[in-house]
């Protein structure tokens, strides 16, 4: 078989395998970050200017500033237009550029490996389980909208490196996936460090050495790109921080609120076993990583031993690779380098552990394992070893097939919100968040005696969570109980002085326990706060109504001597959040009759 017919087969493999790992997520609807990103997100729903997209937030204007990331809404507002909302065109564009992400890999490794070796590569990479969450979760499109140019941009470097010099439509290359990667997802800024690492690990190795005058045009290419690159990112941490006000986005992780940078490594070092189980072992895989399952170990534990020795042992393994195999030494490189920006070492995340997250770090354990491959195969043809051989491939196909077996049944777990969060009771039931989710939902749907069930086992979980505290609040006082309600509400207030759900809640409880003179005085103090007066203005009438009708002519006219300081004049009325019943939009979604039994697999019968 010649060499372009063995790549076009190899391509067209690949190709399968990532189909057949990801397209059984094509029938999937919204769900998780996907309802407020895309759902109820304006700049989704209608079609905006460019210029609008470019000065906008990832969130919205309804979240306020977070996250940056102005192509992937741009993405996603033209997937709506062309399925006018439907959720197909936005799963149908996941399927294909983790199809293109697929054969990006296959590139780079080629860059890399034995033909052989970097097909065996990319045939795990498309089929590889963590990179579910990525595909069949809309949202998860900025990780390959990032990192599809950021695996071109390094295959080009390596390209042009081991011919000798960097060529001009190379540099253009890697610049325009640096503006694409940068405005896609925020880890696209480690793109000029990958170059870097490249550069580092094989210069005067793979990469030849060259003439004089080679040289020298290679160094003032080199230069001209690096300028390119420092001016692109300037420009982008310029437009970012006048965006969003700062440079970090979005809120940190409820586990890391508050935790300096020496606590959050205290953490994030007890989770180092579950970045190398899902990398080299994913058996198991969840929609959140979260408290208690998931531990915050702040200070030392035996956990953190078990982090040490793995830590260790890889920076053993780095450093002999340093020495004799740089391959692997780059993979190492890779790994840190991809998985800094959410690692909440530097700079705290909204996340513990994401499997999305992992979608361009796997590709070190990728080229890890087919870079042992290589290894193992040439030892037993030194060796004289045909059954090893045979074995190899015996255990690369039965691996494979399963992987991509995993990978197809796993895309349904995320069919919809209540698919999501019931799974991910059954599979993780001691994850509060799961548990916080699926009583929310449940709330959503007027369910009131499950929402609360569900709230009070999160509650017991990860207690003084104040959001978590507050659906709770709002679950009793929409099931009229505002006495318990009130104690709820006054502690979420305790803690975010500044909740105005929960002021707005407290203040509509107060009324329906008749405490009328302290309804009033919150209804005042939101007012004086500059929160809605709408509501706050409807809630003090009511106080203020009551009051006439049940307090003394006195009180009544001392107040109207005073002024009023609210009118009808002031704002347009609103009735408060709370004093409504949920929106019909909400009430019809279709929830879960109850939570699934365990066994009985993700979304099986939805």
């Amino acid at each position: 078989m010649t060499a372009t017919r063995s790549a076009w087969w190899s391509i067209a493999l690949v190709a399968a395998v990532a189909l057949a790992s990801s397209a059984t997520g094509l029938g999937n609807g919204f769900a998780y970050d996907d309802i407020p990103i895309i759902v109820e997100n304006p700049m989704v729903q209608e079609f905006q200017g460019f210029w609008d997209y470019l000065t906008g937030t990832y969130w919205g204007q309804n979240r306020g500033n977070s996250l940056y990331r102005p192509l992937t809404v741009i993405a996603f507002a033209i997937e709506r237009v062309i399925g006018g909302g439907a959720p197909w065109p936005f799963h149908l564009a996941n399927v294909l550029l983790y199809l293109c992400c697929a054969l990006a890999v296959l590139a780079l490794l080629r860059q890399l490996l034995p033909a052989w070796a970097a097909l065996l590569g990319a045939l795990v990479f498309a089929a590889h389980p963590v990179h579910v969450e990525a595909v069949a979760n809309v949202v998860g499109q900025s990780e390959m909208l990032a990192g599809l140019p950021m695996l071109i941009a390094v295959t080009v470097y390596l390209r042009d490196r081991t011919r000798g010099t960097l060529t001009v439509g190379g540099i253009a290359t890697i610049v325009g996936c640096q503006v694409a990667a940068l405005l896609s997802k925020e880890h696209g800024i480690v793109l000029p460090t990958l170059l870097l690492l490249a550069e580092v690990m094989f210069r005067g190795g793979r990469f030849p050495a060259s003439d004089a005058a080679t040289t020298a045009l290679l160094r003032t290419r080199q230069r001209t790109l690096v300028r390119l690159l420092v001016v692109l990112i300037g420009a982008y941490v310029v437009l970012r921080m006048s965006i969003l006000s700062g440079f970090a986005g979005d809120a940190p992780h409820p586990a890391l609120e508050g935790l300096a940078m020496g606590q959050r490594l205290w953490v994030m070092l007890a989770l180092v076993p579950e970045f190398l189980r899902l990398l080299f072992w994913p058996a198991k895989l969840y929609a959140d990583y979260s408290p208690p399952m998931i531990p915050v170990l702040t200070s030392p534990d035996l956990r953190h031993v078990v982090g040490a020795c793995w830590l260790l042992v890889l920076a053993a393994v780095a450093f002999w690779a340093w020495r004799r195999d740089r391959v692997i030494a780059f993979a190492f490189g890779w790994f840190a380098l991809t998985l800094g920006p959410t690692s909440n070492i530097l700079i705290a995340t909204g996340l513990l552990v994401a499997e999305r997250t992992l979608f361009l770090p796997s590709l070190a354990a990728v080229l890890v394992l087919a870079h042992l491959a290589v290894r193992v195969r040439a030892w037993a043809a030194t060796e004289a070893k045909p059954s090893v051989q045979r074995l190899m491939a015996f255990a690369a196909g039965a691996l494979l097939l399963a992987a991509v077996v995993q990978s197809a049944d796993r895309q349904r777990a995320w069919e919809d919100n209540a698919t999501v969060f019931s799974t991910l009771v059954v599979d993780a039931p001691n994850n509060y968040k799961a548990h916080h989710a699926l009583g929310e939902l449940f709330g959503a749907s007027a369910s009131w005696e499950r929402a609360e069930h569900h709230l009070r086992i999160a509650d017991s979980l990860y207690p003084g969570y104040d959001l978590l505290e507050l659906s709770l609040a709002r679950v009793l006082h929409f099931e009229d109980r505002c006495p318990e309600a009130l104690g709820y509400y006054e502690k979420v207030l305790k803690a975010r002085k500044d909740a105005e759900v929960a002021s707005i809640g407290r203040a509509a409880c107060l009324i329906e326990v008749r405490r009328l003179s302290d309804a009033r005085s919150e209804a005042l103090k939101g007012l004086a706060s500059g929160f809605s007066s709408g509501s706050f203005g409807l809630i003090l009438q009511k106080a203020e109504s009551s009051l006439v009708a049940t307090d003394t002519v006195d009180a009544r006219n001392r107040w109207y001597r005073e002024g009023k300081p609210w009118s009808k004049s002031d704002a347009r009325l609103r009735v408060p959040v709370f004093l409504l019943k949920p929106p019909a939009s909400l009430t019809s979604r279709r929830m879960p009759e109850s939570v699934p039994e365990p066994g009985s697999g993700p979304g099986r019968d939805q």
